[in-house]
């Protein structure tokens, strides 16, 4: 779209009123295409005609800057402006909160004279935007202390706060709140209390949210949905989404999803099918990724090319958790050079660690060590999953030397190994029988004990110290499962060399 041209040099209108009008509409237009632009002519245009009195056209002029992320233009126009309103003020702290600068936000917030509903919600949505959660909820207090009562804005974001805290008892004073206001009817206000009580562990208060409310849309459901499938009431969910009258990608994709979380993966490609027979909705890559998520946990490469066909033949942008779950599913289908093939297409800057360690574990199944090295020494951010996804498959190739030196490199590095990584690592020492790297291991790391105590004690029969026994027995507390265990390892014969 052209932006709108204002030629300088045109004759100023005979009424103020028209020019007045004329800057209005074009700076109000001007929000859905070149805002800047236009703001500046019209800026200019007002200082020219001496309309800087109209705090009206001032405002819009401000808006712009603001809107269109220009927050230090709007802040010098504000400065110069003769006069002002509150909406000149919540304006100037909404530019601010934009650009997640909140300390600067809360300098120019003080400095208000006085604050509304707008100013505070204003601050509450910035703290959220940057992720200080508990900010926003204390800002919401110091509100409520000032007399100052919240909009559903308000409270629609600081649930939203609550629940990223997982503060259920927060959410309860809220909810509480709520009910005083009597905004307990209103359908935005509810959805957030569903999906509040849903994200802090409280399935029932949810569906007593549900119960209650007299006006529903399709977020209600979907949140519903959405609550039975995290809780695996999939005839729950089921259940609700037959009653659904009208059902948008959300609901479907909730269906899909949850499905797909819950190990259902079959269901999740008959939803998908039905999805595609019953509505005019195109899937978007939320769909996309958890169906094909799907076929790589039932290894149905074929359905999994169809789907990859669809992508291509739409169009579809191929990236983010799309490429991801492409990768994905056909390094786990047996279809690891297409997945290479679709890295060296796209490039690595999507990629993320899962896509990575499927594919990873695609070359460690086909045996192929190198290319599996090749990927791994691409990642530039790796977690105990990568390093022990490439740990593990050098010791089951074999390959126990590369395994040692690559788990002390993790170590130098700082990654903390998990259970998997030190079961590898014992499991390569027990096969080079090594008692010594064994010990050295379990020392690091004897707090991740039971686990490790038996594949420990199963190196000390191999080298056969049997006499080390109660010395490790005592030391770890093992129980007498673990003395089952170790009993079962010895084999025929030599468990009375383990009686007390």
């Amino acid at each position: 779209m052209q932006p709108y041209s204002f030629p300088m040099d045109a004759p100023v209108p005979h009424s103020s009123h028209t020019l007045l009008e004329l800057c209005t509409n074009l700076l109000q237009k001007s929000l859905n295409s070149n805002g800047r632009f236009t703001a500046q002519l019209v800026h200019c245009r007002v200082i020219k005609s001496g309309l800087v009195f109209s705090v009206y056209l001032m405002n819009n002029l401000m808006n712009v800057y603001s809107k269109t992320g220009y927050p230090l233009h709007a802040r010098k126009l504000f400065d110069e402006m003769p006069l002002r309103t509150a909406f000149s003020w919540n304006t100037v702290l909404s530019a601010y909160a934009k650009r997640g600068d909140m300390d600067s936000t809360r300098e120019f917030f003080d400095q208000l004279p006085e604050k509304d509903s707008v100013s505070w919600t204003t601050m509450i949505v910035g703290f959220k935007k940057i992720g200080q959660y508990q900010k926003a909820i204390r800002t919401m207090g110091e509100m409520m202390k000032e007399g100052v009562e919240p909009t559903q804005f308000t409270l629609t974001n600081v649930l939203a706060s609550v629940a990223a805290t997982r503060c259920l008892d927060t959410g309860k004073k809220v909810h509480s709140f709520i009910v005083k206001l009597g905004l307990r009817g209103n359908v935005s206000v509810s959805n957030s209390l569903l999906s509040m009580y849903a994200k802090c562990g409280d399935p029932m208060m949810a569906k007593v949210v549900f119960s209650r409310m007299v006006v529903r849309d399709i977020s209600s459901w979907n949140a519903m949905i959405a609550l039975h499938m995290q809780v695996g009431r999939m005839d729950l969910a089921m259940a609700q989404f037959e009653q659904m009258d009208e059902r948008d990608i959300v609901t479907w994709n909730s269906m899909v999803s949850g499905y797909n979380q819950c190990g259902y993966d079959l269901r999740a490609l008959d939803m998908f099918s039905k999805m595609l027979r019953e509505s005019l909705l195109s899937p978007d890559r939320y769909t996309l990724a958890s169906v094909l998520s799907a076929c790589a946990n039932l290894e149905k490469l074929r359905i999994g090319k169809q789907v990859h066909s669809h992508i291509v033949t739409t169009g579809f942008d191929i990236s983010g958790i799309v490429l991801n779950a492409l990768i994905s599913m056909y390094s786990r289908c047996g279809g690891v050079e297409t997945a290479r093939r679709l890295i060296e297409q796209r490039g690595t800057s999507d990629l993320k660690i899962e896509g990575f360690t499927a594919l990873l574990d695609g070359f460690i199944k086909l045996g192929d060590m190198n290319q599996a090295k090749v990927i791994f020494d691409s990642l530039k951010v790796r977690d105990v999953v990568v390093w022990t996804a490439m740990i593990v498959g050098y010791e089951q190739h074999g390959l126990y030397g590369e395994a040692i030196n690559l788990f002390r490199s993790m170590v130098g590095e700082g990654q903390r190994p998990n259970s998997y990584t030190l079961a590898a690592m014992l499991s390569v020492a027990s096969s080079l029988a090594s008692l010594g790297h064994g010990k050295q291991i379990h020392g690091k790391y004897d707090d991740m004990a039971f686990l490790e105590s038996l594949v420990l004690l199963e190196i000390m029969v191999l080298k056969g110290e049997i006499h080390r026994y109660m010395e490790m027995k005592i030391l770890v507390g093992i129980t007498e499962r673990a003395h089952t265990c170790l009993a079962y390892v010895a084999g025929p014969g030599r468990s009375n060399g383990f009686r007390n």
